[in-house]
């Protein structure tokens, strides 16, 4: 994340700050209302509202209990990236937003019900089938490699909400990283025996995932969410499936005939003639460059394609 002081060179004690904050009642049309705070030395986002709160009266809604980075409460998106509170530092001119992804309670309160029913859904729990030996339990590092990482999740779901493929809804089904990082927490533990292919595969969808690795840019407890995650669980769910799901299978041969992966074609042959519906969406991808139908058209396979389908071929 940021460093306080990089944030705030060339704020001084006594500027102003100018908030634009998105506003929203139930039953009203949502709106921004601004407001001017004097800034004060290591001035936070979390201070800002405070002040808003408390120094101008307003009933503006939010959520915050720590305010160490411990909690994960106080996640938003500021100045269009998904952050915490008191994590960020103010800035001069700052547009302050709920979180994507999740309904809106009221003004930056966001409902998490819906994150939570996802992750709870998946039995984020370690499953013994062996008693428990005692304490200590011996664990090597090299067998909590990846499940350590998943721990240090505080739940914020700031992920969820930067997370481009969850915004598709019912096209993919995705769960989203946050759920997965906390089934990664006990499936990629090695003292748990739960089949979890289908958890994995029907419920999380966990081959939807584009590897795009927003989810770890936001993350305020730098997990490698996708490398140290993601890809373990995706190889769990592979491994262990009785019938190989196709995502990964169109995947492959995708790599081995281009030498890289191309997602317009990945989405065209994985949900069929489904994925043009939504011209919204088709559009927003676009406009993300996240697919390019002229590449899939008339792409080349990368130079040097030939060592790539040399070790596929060692491989097979």
């Amino acid at each position: 994340m940021d460093r306080l002081d990089e944030r705030h060179i060339g704020l001084e004690v006594g500027d102003t700050i100018t908030a634009k904050v998105r506003r929203f009642t139930p039953g009203e049309e949502p709106r921004y209302d601004t407001f001017r705070v004097p800034y004060e030395k290591w001035m936070r986002v979390l201070d800002v509202l405070i002040y808003i709160t408390e120094e101008l009266d307003s009933d503006l809604s939010y959520r915050w209990y720590c305010g160490s980075k411990m909690c994960g409460s106080c996640a938003m998106r500021v100045n269009g990236r998904e952050t915490l509170a008191c994590w960020a530092a103010a800035e001069p001119d700052m547009t302050i937003e709920p979180l994507r992804n999740l309904p809106v309670l009221r003004d930056l309160t966001v409902d998490r019900k819906p994150y939570e029913q996802r992750f709870l859904a998946l039995e984020p729990w370690i499953h013994r089938a062996n008693p428990y030996p005692g304490f200590p339990e011996p664990l090597t590092h090299r067998e909590m490699r990846f499940a350590s990482r998943a721990l240090d999740c505080i739940s914020c779901a700031a992920c969820y909400s930067a997370c481009p493929v969850v915004g598709l809804g019912d096209v993919t089904n995705f769960s989203g990283p946050a759920p997965l990082v906390q089934i990664g927490q006990a499936a990629l533990d090695p003292r748990d025996s739960h089949d979890r292919w289908q958890h994995l595969i029907r419920e999380a969808s966990i081959f939807s995932c584009v590897s795009c690795y927003r989810c770890e840019e936001v993350c305020p407890a730098s997990i490698p969410i996708v490398s140290r995650v993601i890809e373990p669980l995706k190889a769990l769910a592979y491994r262990t499936a009785p019938e190989k799901p196709r995502h990964p299978h169109v995947f492959l041969d995708i790599v081995r005939r281009r030498g890289r992966i191309d997602p317009s074609e990945l989405v065209l042959r994985v949900q069929g003639l489904r994925a043009l519906l939504g011209l919204g969406r088709i559009k927003a991808l676009l406009v993300a460059r996240k697919v390019a139908p002229w590449k899939t058209l008339f792409g080349k396979p990368i130079r040097g394609i030939r060592h790539v389908r040399r070790l596929f071929e060692k491989i097979s």
